[in-house]
């Protein structure tokens, strides 16, 4: 079974059942089904053939979820692009993917005005909502289009997704997965995550990240009722969630934190809400600690990259709830373990010759899975670099304790080779972020012909706070030791992030 063959099984069994909701609007399983099909027809009417690349940049909405369905049903690639990419990088994606078509929202078609070479030469450009600009528009297209099934065969080998990478390393690496790979993993997210059929989801990850469509394809296997954000806003969420009775709500720990804050601001009643799932990078325990406070709704975490396919580790709400009680005495700077690993992967944890490392001990994470990605597009060298043997080798320095739980401690790149020592960079940020005056800090390394490294903390206060690098010096001073203190302090008006809130640090090494 491929991705689009979920949608026309729930429009087959329950095909008057809310399938998602867009602001105002409503939409059946039946009417979903139809006009991914009526897209799908009108793009194979148009010329394009299985394998095509087709890209995407456009703010979360029911078009966007077609769009993805659409181009399963008609054996396209698709290559979401990031809503935050400036011009340069969306020419940079668009060219090499070669990409044979774009869709492209009314709120974000100004980005192609920064792009040199003009897109419609090599793509053909698709207007999405209203006042778009474009030559050719969505509804035009899909209202000319046949609603049947698309008569393709889709083989569960073929490529279903160019994904590329946040890129925190530099240049944007295309991740490639094919349907066999992306519906294992999703499957194996499914049978981990407690769902009901009457579970009512709010969908605020943007759907060009990983997550987002993974959770957009996990509700609509469910046949839960989704309700689409067109972008994340804490106080729409909370609204949304009282609103509608939602149930289930994904999130990442920045969004995780701005919920906190707007529900502390302006009680909502979370009632209806069973559980709140996060995922994207360790969260503080004074973070998971004031959420469950403030929020009162079980929590769960899981772990999972655009390489390894999604989701390959579960810490559920019963386990989280208890290792979040007995953490009660260590720092708040602090995580809880990201879980254990689900079935279906296989998870090692090495050193650098790549020798399997005792319970405790800190090293690379490597996992093998039927669901990893088959490489990264145009980059055979580094695809042989990251997996090899069917290891993924993924960067990730984690430690794994005797009951299984595996913690996370750094970036394997992030490391800093200070003075002969090795420092983890999130250790250093978690001191750091407990200091008030502190909002928002990332800890890099810094050449320097004397130390090989030093430590360099790059650092957003609080609005009003006053604090200088000597207070922040004295603070290190009673936290942390000699080698692990920061030589540097960088104060910035903000922190340069991923659309799923990660630091991109190479900006930041890159500012000197």
């Amino acid at each position: 079974m491929l991705t689009g063959e979920i949608l026309a099984g729930n429009a087959r069994r329950y095909p008057e059942r809310t399938a998602w909701k867009f602001e105002a609007a409503s939409w059946t399983w039946r009417q979903a089904n139809e006009r991914v099909n009526r897209l799908a027809n009108a793009l194979i009417a148009r010329g394009l053939e299985a394998g095509d690349r087709i890209a995407f940049l456009a703010e979360n909405s029911h078009r966007l979820a077609e769009i993805y369905f659409a181009l399963t049903k008609a054996g396209l690639i698709a290559v979401p692009i990031n809503a935050r990419s400036v011009a340069r990088e969306i020419d940079y994606v668009l060219k090499d993917v070669d990409a044979r078509a774009l869709f492209i929202s009314s709120v974000l078609a100004s980005r192609l005005n920064g792009i040199a070479t003009d897109v419609s030469r090599y793509a053909a450009v698709i207007g999405v909502g209203a006042d778009h600009g474009q030559p050719r528009d969505y509804e035009t297209l899909i209202a000319g289009a046949g609603a049947q099934e698309p008569a393709v065969v889709v083989p569960g080998s073929a490529i279903r997704a160019i994904k590329y990478t946040s890129g925190t390393t530099g240049v944007p690496k295309g991740v490639i997965s094919t349907h066999e790979q992306y519906l294992q993993s999703t499957l194996n997210y499914l049978l981990h995550s407690p769902f009901t059929e009457d579970d009512r989801c709010l969908l605020a990850l943007p759907m060009t990240s990983g997550v987002g469509i993974q959770m957009l394809t996990a509700y609509a296997y469910r046949t839960c009722v989704t309700t689409i954000l067109p972008r994340f806003d804490p106080a729409q969420v909370l609204d949304h969630i009282e609103r509608e009775s939602i149930t289930r709500l994904y999130v990442v720990p920045t969004m995780l934190a701005a919920i906190t804050d707007a529900q502390s601001a302006k009680a909502r009643d979370l009632s209806s809400l069973r559980l709140i799932e996060y995922a994207g990078g360790p969260a503080p325990l004074s973070l998971v600690r004031r959420a469950a406070q403030v929020l009162n709704v079980p929590l769960a975490q899981t772990y999972g990259s655009s390489e390894s396919g999604g989701q390959l580790a579960f810490l559920p709400p019963a386990d989280h709830a208890r290792l979040l009680a007995a953490s009660a005495g260590r720092r708040a700077s602090e995580s809880l373990p990201f879980g254990r690993e689900m079935p279906g992967y296989h998870i090692r944890i090495v050193d650098d010759e790549g020798c399997d490392l005792p319970d405790g001990e800190t090293g690379e994470m490597i996992i093998r899975s039927e669901s990893l990605m088959s490489g990264y597009w145009n980059q055979p060298a580094l695809s042989a670099e990251v997996i090899r043997d069917g290891w993924l080798f993924t960067g990730d320095l984690v430690r794994r304790d005797a009951e299984g739980w595996l913690t996370i401690l750094d970036r394997k790149r992030d490391t800093i080779a200070s003075g002969g020592f090795k420092v983890y960079s999130a250790e250093v940020e978690g001191v750091l972020s407990e200091h008030a005056a502190v909002r928002e800090v990332a800890v890099i390394g810094e050449k320097d012909d004397y130390w090989g490294e030093v430590i360099v903390a790059c650092l957003v206060l609080n609005d009003g706070a006053v604090c200088d690098a000597d207070e922040l010096a004295r603070f290190c001073e009673q936290n942390l030791s000699g080698y692990k203190r920061p030589k540097r302090y960088r104060f910035v008006s903000d922190l340069p992030k991923t659309s799923t809130g990660k630091v991109r640090k190479v900006e930041l090494r890159e500012q000197r």
